[in-house]
């Protein structure tokens, strides 16, 4: 009887191995963002924050640390893809006490990641995009709509500019 147990979960767990497989490349469609990088108003030569994004354990994860240079504002986010919803995932939290978990998928070339939340004001929509640009820049855009119909309001736009070495 352990034998054909055995043999069952072998045989099962093989059929797993190359669909993981198939998935390793999705591990590595956020790595356009990873850097050391200047943040920028979009459309200026303004600096409102700095980041480190990188990749930890395992690099199954990538880490964002971001500061403003115009407040005493900052935060921290966890992203992964997560393979049993075949999504990408964020995790943000900072100082302000926001917290926000937001999920989705590259779509041409661009991450897309959102949720919608149901606040004490209503539901709250959030869309988080980043893209990388022609000249290795990251553009990162922030909306949120406070209901379906709706139009998305622009929250952050930035670009993100890797530091010189």
């Amino acid at each position: 009887m352990k034998i054909t147990v055995t043999i069952v979960v072998l045989f099962l767990f093989s059929f797993s191995i190359p669909q993981l497989k198939a998935q390793d490349h999705k591990y590595k469609e956020f790595d356009f963002w990873i850097g050391e990088w200047d943040v920028y108003k979009n459309g200026t030569d303004s600096i409102v924050g700095r980041s480190t994004i990188e990749r930890i354990i395992e690099g199954k994860v990538i880490k964002e640390t971001y500061y403003s240079t115009t407040s005493k504002y900052h935060g921290t986010s966890l992203n992964k893809y997560n393979p049993q919803i075949d999504q990408w995932e964020q995790f943000w939290v900072d100082n302000s006490g926001l917290t926000l978990h937001i999920k989705g998928n590259l779509e041409s070339g661009k991450m897309i990641l959102q949720n919608e939340v149901l606040t004490d004001k209503g539901l709250q929509l959030n869309k988080i995009t980043w893209q990388k640009n022609d000249d290795n820049t990251v553009q990162q855009i922030w909306y949120q709509r406070s209901n379906k119909g709706e139009a998305w309001k622009e929250i952050f736009n930035g670009n993100y500019l890797k530091k010189e070495k």
